[in-house]
């Protein structure tokens, strides 16, 4: 089984592919209209429970972000880690599926 790289190889990976395609001094507008239509395609794979499908659109819906994301000057990487920070020692609960975090529990 080979290994995988890790998500900073591939978003470095991803930024140098996408700058060989001339994307990243595209207009950003143009790519998040891609996330979306993306974001639709793994919709209806998870609806139709179709796996080989919602693989592949989770993966295609990661590649549109982390482009975006170098098109608008953001790191995916640090953007990742920062949301990770962030959220790794929250409490709250779980409500029909959803997390509810602590501080919103009271409101």
């Amino acid at each position: 089984m080979a290994k995988n790289d890790s998500f900073e190889e591939i978003a470095n990976g991803l930024a140098k592919w996408a700058k060989e395609r001339d994307l990243l001094g595209k207009d950003p507008h143009i790519q998040f209209s891609k996330i979306v239509e993306e974001l639709g395609e793994t919709s209806a794979a998870y609806n139709k429970q179709k796996h080989d499908d919602l693989v592949d659109s989770i993966g295609d819906l990661l590649v549109t972000i982390i482009i975006f994301s170098k098109q608008v000057g953001v790191d995916p990487v640090a953007c990742l880690n920062e949301a990770w920070r962030t959220i790794k020692h929250r409490r709250g609960k779980t409500i029909n599926g959803v997390f509810v975090k602590e501080s919103d529990l009271n409101k």
